[in-house]
């Protein structure tokens, strides 16, 4: 099985080129950070209740799959265009501080570790198709039709909105334990012992 690692140089450029992509907007990736990592407790709510928002507008349109891919587009352009120059109108360059340079390459560092961590973990599971190929084939076909079995019993628009509160919920519930105290309890609990 082949290795798929990342030397700490290739991360460094990664982080270098990261941090140049999102140069405009760092102003703003500081407060949806803590956000994103529930630093306060009514952030949980304020991320559901944007993605709820945001897709009641995608459900009140009622559009067709490409005119739903068109509007995100825009949206998404709009905000690429607009954050960089109300982040640059509210902020001058000088309230740009060596804490908040710290903290924006923290931000920046942990979104290639993330995203390499996912890079590896798809190559590991293509690199079975050569090492353990009845195990790759189960599965990905067991994954394909259980994928296919939802898609086509769940509306497709109330699973992307599942998909994304959970995605953005992630970190938060990573940041605060919150899923290994659950895998604790549930190791915790008592066993039942079947009587003969």
């Amino acid at each position: 099985m082949a290795e798929y690692t990342i030397s700490q140089n290739q991360q460094e450029q990664q982080v270098k080129k990261l941090k140049r992509f999102l140069e405009g907007s760092r102003m703003a990736i500081l407060p949806l950070k803590s956000v994103i990592l529930w630093e306060q407790q009514w952030h949980p709510c304020a991320i559901v209740g944007s993605v709820s928002i945001l897709y009641f507008l995608i459900w009140l349109m009622d559009l067709n799959s490409l005119a739903t891919f068109a509007v995100v587009g825009l949206f998404l352009n709009f905000v690429d265009f607009i954050v960089p120059v109300i982040c640059n109108s509210l902020y001058g360059p000088t309230s740009w501080t060596g804490q908040h340079e710290k903290m924006y390459e923290e931000v920046c560092k942990s979104i290639v570790a993330n995203y390499n961590k996912g890079l590896q973990n798809v190559r590991l599971f293509y690199s079975l198709r050569e090492t353990s190929p009845c195990m790759y084939y189960i599965l990905s076909i067991s994954m394909l039709v259980t994928l296919g079995w939802v898609a086509s019993s769940i509306n497709n628009t109330f699973l992307l909105y599942i998909l994304s509160t959970v995605m953005l919920l992630w970190p938060g519930v990573r940041h605060r334990g919150i899923f290994n105290t659950l895998l604790s309890m549930v190791n915790m609990a008592p066993k039942s012992v079947k009587s003969e």
